[in-house]
């Protein structure tokens, strides 16, 4: 691969000498000849899903989720945010003022949250999907699919 590159820089420099005017014998022209290069042919390749399924690995008991659930606001650790689920499907925000969940619903081991922001000039309606990790009788513990790997959302039972 690197001999590959050097060759082709080696080329480029040659090229850049004739342009100015320089010269180069004919048995650099035949070393260094780009039309030597060979490429693999990809044509036939076979592509394989780097998607993998995973079985659920945690049966969530949706009762489990009805209540206030909190967690500190960033930066501000006196401060408490989050959400109450209610029995309904509906939901709302605690001491968010600007996003206001909506309703909610599991899917196994996944959270679905619909929210929408006020407040600001978009307030399309957005699904929050996580996937539960941890859930007890004083803890939940979410991973945002679209959070970077090893991310969590760690919230407590408010009584």
């Amino acid at each position: 691969m690197v001999k590959g590159y050097l060759k082709g820089m080696l080329v480029l420099l040659t090229g850049v000498c004739v342009a100015c005017g320089g010269r180069k014998s004919s048995k650099e022209e035949s070393v260094h000849d780009s039309s030597l290069i060979s490429i693999a042919d990809s044509s036939n390749a076979i592509v394989v899903d780097s998607i993998t399924a995973v079985a659920d690995t945690l049966h969530v008991d949706a009762a489990k989720l009805i209540g206030k659930w909190i967690q500190p606001v960033a930066g501000l650790d006196k401060e408490m945010q989050g959400f109450h689920l209610r029995k309904n499907g509906m939901a709302a925000s605690i001491n968010m003022y600007t996003l206001v969940y909506e309703k909610w619903q599991l899917m196994h081991d996944t959270l679905l949250l619909w929210n929408h922001s006020e407040g600001v000039r978009d307030t399309s309606t957005v699904v929050d999907t996580t996937v539960i990790k941890e859930l007890t009788d004083t803890t939940l513990v979410l991973f945002p699919v679209k959070a970077a790997e090893g991310y969590t959302e760690k919230y407590r039972r408010l009584k």
